[in-house]
Parts: C-alpha cells; structure tokens; sequence
C-alpha cells in the first residue's frame, strides 16, 4: 500500500551550510513517499546557486524579495497542495531530523482523522536529549505560549502523545484538509506568531493538534534571526500584540492591554530590558494588523 504523499519544504535565507546539513539528515529518512522543496529567501550570498547545484534532485524555488517566514513557506506549501500533496511537512533549514521522524508523525495521522497537525519532539541540537519544545498551550489573556517539558529530560519523561494548543514552526504536519479549511500561513507578520494563529485557527476549526512523542528533530535555534540586531526583539514583542488583536475576544484583550504594559514596566526595570520595549509594544497597538510591516523590515535587513 503506498503512503500518503508528503512535500517537505524548507525556508532558506543566507544560511546555505544550516540547509544543506538539514537536506543531508533527510536523505536518511525511512519514508517512502516525499518530495522536497526548498525555498530560497531572496538571499544575496548564492545560496540558490549553491542549492540548485548541490541538490539538483529537488525543487529549489526562490523569491523576489524578502517578506517573511510566512511568505517564503507558503510559495513552497501552494506548490505542494498544487502537485497533490496529501501532508506538508514545514521544517526549519537549522534542524536535523531522526530517520523515523516523519514516518512516525504520519502514522498518527492517518489513524486519528482528528488530528489535523501534528509535530516532533523538538530537542537541542548541542544537547540532543533535552527537550527544547514538545507543543505548548495558548494563553490569550497574557498572549503567550506555554510550552510543555522545555529543558527537561528526553528521557525522563512520560513517553506518550499529547494534545496541544500550538506546534512551533522548526517541525510541524498538516493535512492539506487544513489548508483547504483555514488558508495557509498568516503573512502579516513577517516573524514570529504566524505559526500560533495558524494553530489556533485550525484547533477553532475543529482540528486537533498532537505532539508525537516517539519523532524527533534536533533543533539550533534562530540560526538566522540572531545575525540582525533588533529584528527578533522588535517583531516578537510587536506580534505578540498584533496577534492579540487579531485573535483575542473584547475581555481578553481588555486584561491583555492592562498587563502588557505592567509586565513591560517590570521587565525593564528588573531584567533591564531596554526602554525600546515599549516603543514595539507600542507599534503593535497602532500597526496595520492586516499588512506586513516593510518600512521596519527594511530597516533591519539593509
């Protein structure tokens, strides 16, 4: 019997040695029934020479300007929904994988027509048996996500599958039934949360999200984002209260607004967080929470 098909697509920005160290562990996985494509940033280092010449096996796209996370993944998630894909498998370009890891992931999935996406235990790359994030939960009065077993023991823990609110965006599955249902990846925000309003809209949707114990990947972390200052501080604190805005009802937003700027207070003045904290949390209150944000994207990545 033939296995669903699965597209693998991967999101690549100025980081060819992080994708090509990813593509290498993939072509040890045991699943008999994938494609890959890889998706190029617009980056200005060759990286998309670079693909092209050393994986002339699979789709290498590219884009004509940098918009986002969501933008660059979701060129590569039409292309698969287009050439009938049955799953789409998101990957970060800084992981590697376990050779099971997708296999185990989909034998979840067709056994719970229920569960919608799933996603990996994701571990340390310099550590590969502490947990770095296992799904979490979402809190839409503080706008956070609570994350299950981080920093713990791989194997230490209860070894079982679990149901959860939010599934990061290193490793996750959908079913193209999700697509189909709720769009794809939100791309207003440029970094950071697109991938918790699509969890959301898909558990609202009536899809549960399940984090599969026994698949896992081995995650670096921000491999890209850390190279430009400000970027990630300015867009995960702007986001978090774009995506509150977008998906919060009148009270949680009501209690959100309060404790934002309380939180903010105390995290200045005891973490010494710069002052530059308000000023984001700011922009997210009177941003467009419909558009991406060019005018501070090009201010970062100049």
């Amino acid at each position: 019997m033939t296995s669903p098909k699965v597209f693998i697509v991967i999101l690549n920005f100025k980081s060819f040695l992080d994708t090509k160290e990813c593509l290498q562990s993939l072509k040890s996985i045991d699943y008999d029934n994938y494609e890959i494509v890889v998706v190029d940033n617009c980056s200005n280092d060759d990286s998309f020479k670079k693909l092209k010449i050393e994986f002339p096996g699979y789709k290498i796209l590219s884009t004509d300007r940098n918009i986002g996370y969501a933008n660059g993944n979701n060129l590569a998630i039409k292309y698969a929904l287009d050439n009938c894909a049955e799953y789409v498998c998101v990957l970060n370009n800084d992981v590697v994988v376990e050779y099971d890891f997708l296999s185990k992931i989909i034998d979840v999935m067709k056994c719970d027509p229920e569960v919608g996406i799933a996603g990996p235990c994701i571990c340390k790359y310099s550590d590969r048996n502490v947990i770095q994030a296992m799904g979490a939960n979402i809190n839409l009065y503080t706008g956070l996500t609570q994350g299950r077993f981080k920093g713990a023991k791989y194997n230490e823990i209860k070894p079982e599958n679990t149901e959860v609110a939010y599934l990061g965006g290193a490793c996750f599955v959908a079913k193209k039934n999700v697509f189909n249902s709720i769009g794809i990846i939100p791309e207003n925000y440029f970094l950071f949360f697109e991938e918790t309003e699509f969890c959301l809209k898909a558990t609202r949707a009536g899809y549960k999200l399940l984090c599969v114990y026994g698949s896992r990947i081995y995650h670096k972390g921000s491999s890209t984002i850390s190279k430009y200052d400000g970027l990630s501080y300015y867009f995960l604190n702007r986001n978090r209260v774009i995506f509150m805005r977008r998906n919060a009802n009148a009270f949680e937003k009501s209690v959100f607004s309060i404790y934002i700027f309380i939180e903010a207070m105390g995290r200045i003045i005891i973490r010494h967080e710069p002052s530059t904290l308000l000023k984001n949390i700011f922009y997210g209150f009177t941003a467009n929470k419909k558009e991406i944000d060019v005018e501070a994207i090009k201010s970062f990545l100049k």
